[in-house]
């Protein structure tokens, strides 16, 4: 009954003012909050499709009604979903404000300006962009994202929503919903979706765009970051013991030193052996018979 009341609710006031009111309306009831339990870890893409790239919405969602609603902030703070059926009506007409002062939740001001190319890591994300709906200023439409979310993956899918409804002047179902692990103040990400109604999904997507900044670790339920530092000294290292630990158990295996130009083989440790040219110097692996039977005579000064 109360999304039907909801429903109600949002028809009239369209009907009356030909558009939602962003801030009196809720969709905490009608949206739950996902979880990551359907999301695979991070494997290095930007962003991954969820359910085969099909949008879960349902036959009772599809209206060509323009309307826009947001989720209420979380006993944490924390920004849920929004929906919208996105139209012509709902595009922008009026000049973006100011933002400054919204601080959504795990918000800091943080800059990586060798990293960067914009300085800071964190933008104020839009979960329905500025350029679908025309709201920028919404509290409950602020989540934290990364600069390489906000401007990256998360763009290039409104961008796509907002050139369908360029062209084509039709309607499209959109749903953005920030998803949180466990307690966490930072969302590991977004999950997408979008539906055009009129052709019946020619648009259509369902994606989790993961809420990353290639070079910075971040502190997920605080929203602390730090700079990764380069694995390649501490790799290196680790394969030059390795590769120290192979030659010494090669040496401990060599039984024999060769010398291909006066067929002579010494022990490891003969003095002579230093004294053998590098391209006349072989190492032998067999027994004191085999080194015989392929031709070489054992030193006199090491008696192998």
């Amino acid at each position: 009954m109360k999304k039907r009341i909801i429903s109600l609710l949002l028809i009239a006031t369209l009907l009356c003012v030909g558009r939602i009111s962003f801030a009196d309306t809720s969709i905490s009831d009608a949206v739950p909050r996902s979880s990551l339990e359907f999301i695979p870890l991070f494997n290095g893409e930007d962003y991954v499709p969820v359910h085969d790239n099909q949008p879960d919405f349902i036959l009772s969602q599809l209206t060509t009604v323009p309307y826009i609603m947001f989720s209420t902030l979380d006993e944490l703070g924390r920004t849920g979903p929004g929906m919208a059926c996105l139209g012509p009506e709902t595009l922008p007409t009026q000049p973006r404000g100011v933002i400054g002062n919204i601080q959504p939740s795990g918000w800091h001001t943080t800059r990586y300006d060798d990293l960067i190319e914009d300085k800071y890591l964190y933008n104020r994300s839009h979960v329905i962009g500025y350029m679908l709906c025309g709201d920028n200023s919404t509290p409950e439409n602020i989540f934290t994202g990364t600069r390489y979310l906000n401007a990256g993956s998360m763009l290039l899918f409104e961008a796509q929503v907002a050139d369908y409804i360029e062209t084509t002047r039709n309607h499209v179902i959109f749903r953005c919903s920030p998803i949180y692990d466990g307690e966490n103040l930072i969302a590991s990400g977004v999950q997408m979706e979008a539906f055009s109604v009129e052709d019946n999904g020619q648009l259509q997507f369902n994606v989790f765009v993961f809420n990353i900044q290639p070079g910075i670790e971040i502190d997920y339920s605080t929203g602390d970051s730090k700079i990764v530092e380069p694995a390649t000294e501490a790799v290196s290292d680790k394969n030059i013991a390795q590769r120290e630990e192979v030659q010494e158990t090669e040496k401990a295996e060599i039984a024999y030193v060769l010398n291909t130009n006066t067929h002579k083989f010494h022990k490891p440790n003969c003095s002579s052996v230093k004294d053998i040219k590098e391209k006349n110097r072989k190492d032998f692996f067999g027994t004191r018979e085999e080194a015989i039977a392929a031709g070489y005579v054992p030193c006199k000064r090491c008696h192998p």
